[in-house]
């Protein structure tokens, strides 16, 4: 059966915290290994995009192309971000670089929180999203993509020091403590990026033991 043989997948990404909790949320049959290292770098990407899927394709692209004649297989990148409706979508596709281009995740907190200053109730809703895409190494072509989306709020303060990026600041729907607070293993079952790979994983299920 398909599921004898497994799918593997190649991440490309340079942020070590991502490739953890990736190889955290593999399912069964799924084996995840990172396509670049400390010592082998991904290639510097200039993140143009509008969107986090175009974001995703680009980096996708770039990192497949990197490989190509050096690996095989099926390569995914992700683009994600959080983003507040009442800051009009912000920090969004530049989450990461909220505070400026080499901004720490420090920095980007403290302006979110600046920038949220007198905001209550609603306007405090917000949601992580997470784009993910797969191309095939070999030929380039796009073979799967999907997204998730985890719903919730930004709190009035830094709520433990877990995670990265924005999870001290993140409490999602149905719970009191923030991603910071909450054991990996309870965010990857309802976080955005499992929920994304999950649905990449169906949508590669063709891909099992090809």
């Amino acid at each position: 059966m398909a599921e004898e043989k497994g799918l593997d997948l190649l991440l490309g990404t340079g942020n070590p915290h991502k490739v953890e909790e990736f190889l955290e949320l593999a399912p069964p049959g799924v084996r995840i290994v990172a396509a670049f290292s400390r010592e082998s770098p991904p290639p510097e990407i200039n993140e143009t995009g509008d969107s986090f899927f175009a974001n995703a394709f680009l980096k996708a692209e770039t990192f497949s192309r990197a490989l190509r004649g050096k690996k095989k297989g099926l390569l995914f990148a992700d683009d994600s971000g959080l983003v507040v409706p009442a800051l009009s979508g912000a920090p969004g596709v530049r989450s990461a670089r909220y505070a400026g281009e080499e901004a720490t995740d420090l920095e980007n907190r403290e302006l979110l929180l600046k920038n949220m200053k007198g905001l209550s109730g609603t306007d405090r809703r917000a949601f992580f999203v997470c784009v993910l895409v797969a191309i095939d190494i070999s030929t380039g072509a796009l073979r799967a993509a999907s997204a998730g989306r985890v719903s919730g709020r930004i709190a009035n303060g830094a709520m433990g020091d877990g995670g990265f990026g924005y999870d001290p600041l993140f409490v999602p729907d149905g719970y009191r403590a923030s991603f910071g607070i909450m054991a990996s293993s309870e965010k990857n079952r309802i976080s955005h990026r499992f929920r994304a790979f999950h649905e990449l994983c169906l949508g590669l299920e063709g891909a099992w033991g090809g």
